[in-house]
C-alpha cells in the first residue's frame, strides 16, 4: 500500500514537472534564435567563393552591382582629378632681356635692359597640344637714348615699372619637346621716371610716358622636363609709349616710341 502511494506520488510529480521542462526548452529556443540570426546578419559577403553567401545568387548579384558602382565612381573621381591636374597647371616665370624703341623719329634709342617675373597658368584649349597661357608679370625696364648733334650730344633715359598681362596660345610638339606661342601683351605703367641731358644741363621727367601699351608676343621654347621649360619671347608693341601731350623735350615732339623687347625666360610648373 505504501509502495502504491509512493508510486502514485512519483507519477504525479513527474507529470507536473514535464510541462515545466518543456516550457524551459521553448524559452531557451526563443532566447537563442535571435542571437543565431544576429550572428548571421553580422557576417558579410566579401566576394570570395569561400564565403557562405557565395551560393546565394541574389546576394552575390547585389554585391557585384555594389562593387561595380563603387569602382566606377572612384575611377571617375580619379580620372576627373587627374584630368583637371593635367588640364590646368600653375607656374612661375622669371625673365630678363634687352629692349629698344621702333617707330617714327626713334633714331638714337640704344639697347636697354629689363627683367622681371610673375605667375602663369597653362590650360588645355579645345585641340590636343594647344593650350592657353595667361600671365601676370611685373617687369622693370631701362631705356637708353643718345643722339649726336652738331655741337653737343643729347642723352636720355627712361625707367619704368610695368605690370604686364601676356595672353598666349601655345602649341606643343610633344615628339620634339618644344613649343611655339602667339598672342597679345598688355602693359600697365605702375611707376616711371625719365632724365634728359643736353648742353643746357639735366632735366628730370620731361620725357613723359603713357600709362598703357598693347602689342603682339611670340614665344619659342624647349621643355627641359615636364615641369621646367625655357623660352625666348619677342614682343612688339603697336602703341607708342611716349605721351606726346606731356612731353617737354623738343627732340621728341614728332617721335613715336613703340617698345620692342626680347627676353630669355624660365618657367616652373606645379
Amino acid at each position: 500500500m505504501d509502495f502504491k502511494r509512493l508510486s502514485v506520488a512519483f507519477a504525479m510529480a513527474l507529470a507536473f514537472s514535464m510541462p515545466a521542462m518543456a516550457q524551459d526548452d521553448d524559452d531557451e529556443g526563443w532566447a537563442t534564435a535571435p542571437s543565431a540570426q544576429s550572428s548571421g546578419d553580422d557576417q558579410s559577403y566579401d566576394g570570395s567563393t569561400d564565403s557562405e553567401f557565395a551560393n546565394d545568387e541574389e546576394y552575390a548579384s547585389a554585391y557585384a552591382r555594389y562593387k561595380a558602382e563603387t569602382t566606377k565612381k572612384s575611377e571617375i573621381n580619379r580620372m576627373r582629378n587627374e584630368g583637371f591636374q593635367r588640364a590646368v597647371l600653375l607656374g612661375i616665370r622669371a625673365q630678363g632681356g634687352i629692349n629698344t624703341f621702333f617707330g617714327e623719329n626713334s633714331d638714337g634709342w640704344k639697347i636697354g635692359y629689363q627683367g622681371g617675373g610673375g605667375l602663369l597658368l597653362k590650360m588645355n584649349f579645345m585641340v590636343k597640344n594647344l593650350s592657353l597661357v595667361p600671365e601676370l608679370t611685373f617687369n622693370y625696364r631701362h631705356y637708353t637714348y643718345e643722339q649726336d648733334m652738331d655741337a653737343y650730344t643729347n642723352e636720355a633715359s627712361i625707367d619704368l615699372f610695368m605690370f604686364e598681362i601676356p595672353i598666349i596660345f601655345r602649341y606643343t610638339f610633344e615628339d620634339y619637346d618644344f613649343y611655339v606661342g602667339l598672342g597679345i601683351n598688355m602693359g600697365l605703367k605702375l611707376n616711371g621716371s625719365s632724365e634728359f641731358k643736353t648742353s643746357g644741363g639735366k632735366r628730370d621727367n620731361t620725357v613723359a610716358t603713357s600709362g598703357m601699351e598693347v602689342g603682339g608676343a611670340f614665344d619659342i621654347g624647349y621643355m627641359l622636363t615636364r615641369w621646367v621649360s625655357v623660352d625666348i619671347r619677342v614682343v612688339q608693341c603697336f602703341t607708342s609709349l611716349l605721351n606726346k601731350t606731356l612731353v617737354a623735350e623738343e627732340a621728341f615732339y614728332d617721335s613715336s616710341l613703340n617698345t620692342f623687347y626680347t627676353t630669355l625666360g624660365i618657367n616652373f610648373m606645379f
